[in-house]
């Protein structure tokens, strides 16, 4: 019988010319080794008909003594249904040899040998295809794209969700070399094979470039499933438009609001104390449009990150405590409802890319004010040790739990059922902080336990490398 997972042979029975037979379970050879019977297998297989060889074959064990007819075992059926495809599956072969008095097998023989070989197939496909046919009927059944995948990349079986989105039909006995784009489903599959995995998962991007969240599980046997589903950040578009829109709103209005005025001081007779209050509404509209700024840079980072693109750093040399101080003024009406501490340097010069760093602290104080209430202790650290500066946002939430904490940022779209119910987001905030303190030869560090509270924690390089060519910062304030 023909193992799918791996290509070999495994000898079911085995009877010499005396009648006795004899079973070898643990006995099998690869179809793919370099010899006479394996190609003779390959030939009789892939033609659909018996090869002859006049040798005698030697295995370990047993000797078939030539002449010996290799004969294919094929289960074959019409579609179930009208869009798929007839199924013709190989079982396995069956070897007849030693032809009294050396003769050679004729038609008579091959007639016979044939219609032994659809007995054997009948009997085959219930010990063989029982679960093949049940993995046939669910993945028919069920609207995510799903595809099985044997050890040396041929597509088993595909249902019609999977055909959509590869936009290929039939997928069911290729190899996932003719259907993939750009190499994006083989090295999902290798990353199957690396030790502690057995499960992958990556972004999908479509010939017609939609994106999905393509996923993979190895079998026991060596197999990989593969389901692809909307990507959460397909799904999410229209929420981080309208997220987006809703950030954008408060830095507008508030410049709007001071602009107004600075034109209302200046129609009329400027005085010292108008300078002065004119300075004051220039300056909190320069922070406001800085907010502004980093938010519309930060969503079209997050659609780099849709792209599967890097993102760009424009590195600079600048101060973070100064940087911490611009963002604590940005998110004062976001925090005003909560204590805070702050445990930071006078100043602490930092390399690296000054807006995106804002992020990450943006991010961290909006999620601590959001799933902490109103009342509750939020504490700001930044601590220089040394080549590294470590930056920390300790809340007194909802708090994550343990087996949550590592999906947080690798998942996009990812939120807890506590996160959900406590205030309403897309799960892409994290996954964007993630990738810039990845971009900056950082780490990202959680520590949380439900009920009581969590810490976010990026520790981050003060130096980036040299041929970062960090710039002079020129900051608004």
């Amino acid at each position: 019988m023909l193992g799918a997972a791996d290509n070999r042979l495994y000898l079911q029975s085995f009877a010499d010319l005396s009648g006795r037979e004899v079973l070898h379970s643990d006995l099998y050879f690869d179809i793919d080794s370099d010899t006479q019977l394996a190609r003779a297998v390959v030939e009789s297989i892939e033609s659909d008909r018996c090869v002859i060889l006049d040798e005698s074959i030697h295995m370990p064990d047993i000797e078939l003594h030539g002449p010996v007819m290799i004969v294919p075992v094929i289960w074959k059926r019409e579609p179930l249904e009208p869009e798929d495809e007839p199924v013709k599956r190989p079982l396995g072969i069956l070897a007849l040899w030693g032809k009294r008095g050396q003769q050679n097998f004729d038609d008579e023989d091959q007639q016979l040998a044939g219609t032994l070989a659809q007995q054997a197939a009948a009997l085959l496909v219930e010990e063989h295809l029982e679960e093949f046919e049940d993995i046939q009927a669910a993945f028919a059944t069920v609207p995510v794209g799903l595809m099985l995948v044997d050890a040396q990349g041929n597509i088993v079986v595909a249902n019609a969700a999977a055909r959509r989105v590869l936009e290929v039909s039939p997928l069911q006995g290729k190899h996932i070399s003719q259907v993939d784009i750009q190499g994006q489903l083989q090295k999902l599959i290798s990353a199957l094979q690396e030790p502690q995995s057995g499960q992958a998962v990556a972004s999908f991007i479509t010939a017609s470039a939609e994106t999905y969240t393509a996923s993979a599980q190895l079998t026991r046997e060596g197999q990989a499933i593969l389901a692809f589903t909307r990507s959460s950040f397909s799904t999410a578009a229209e929420e981080l438009v309208g997220q987006v829109a809703h950030e954008l709103r408060t830095p507008l209005t508030v410049i709007q609001g001071n602009l107004q005025t600075i034109q209302a001081i200046m129609g009329e007779g400027v005085t010292e104390e108008d300078l002065q209050i004119a300075d004051e509404f220039i300056e909190a509209a320069l922070i406001q449009s800085s907010r502004m700024f980093r938010l519309i840079s930060e969503t079209l980072n997050i659609s780099r990150i849709h792209a599967g693109k890097e993102i760009e750093l424009d590195v600079t040399e600048f101060d973070l405590i100064a940087a911490l101080d611009q963002i604590l003024i940005e998110l004062a009406d976001r925090l005003a409802g909560h204590q805070l501490v702050r445990h930071t340097p006078e100043a602490l010069m930092v390399q690296g890319d000054r807006d995106k760093i804002i992020s990450i602290l943006d991010n961290y104080l909006k999620n601590a004010a959001k799933y902490s209430n109103p009342g509750t202790t939020i504490t700001v650290t930044i601590d220089d040790r040394g080549d590294e500066v470590a930056m920390e946002v300790k809340d007194e939430g909802i708090g994550i739990a343990p087996e949550d904490i590592e999906r947080i940022g690798h998942e996009p779209g990812f939120r807890t059922s506590a996160s959900k119910e406590q205030a309403g987001g897309i799960g892409l905030g994290m996954v964007y902080v993630r990738r810039v303190i990845k971009a900056h030869g950082g780490r990202m560090e959680i520590e949380s336990e439900l009920g009581k509270g969590s810490v976010f924690r990026c520790i981050l390089p003060k130096r980036q490398p040299s041929s970062s060519s960090p710039k002079p910062d020129l900051e608004l304030l």
